[in-house]
């Protein structure tokens, strides 16, 4: 069964492009950080370039396969966080 994982991007586009690191991603992966470690799961976050949604960001999304969360804020962390307990990867064939 493949390791679930939180992946956050950190893009940083520049020329008042909105980006997901101009919004705060970086800071609310502390966030989720303090949470996780919480809960007591050993659950990685991966920083990522892009996720190619940048217009939508903070974009986030549990993988492998799992969903995508855009818009993100800090009044995301809690539903987030649960979002990642609970998924449970497809094993592979």
């Amino acid at each position: 069964m493949a390791d679930k994982r939180l992946v956050v991007c950190v893009n940083e586009r520049y020329g008042g492009q909105k980006s997901c690191a101009g919004a705060g991603s970086r800071e609310l992966i502390k966030l989720l950080q303090q949470r996780l470690a919480e809960t007591g799961a050993d659950i990685p976050l991966v920083e990522q370039v892009c996720l190619g949604r940048c217009e939508e960001g903070i974009a986030m999304r549990i993988a492998p396969g799992g969903a995508f969360f855009t818009e993100v804020s800090a009044n995301d962390i809690d539903a987030i966080v649960s979002a990642l307990l609970a998924f449970e990867p497809a094993a592979k064939a």
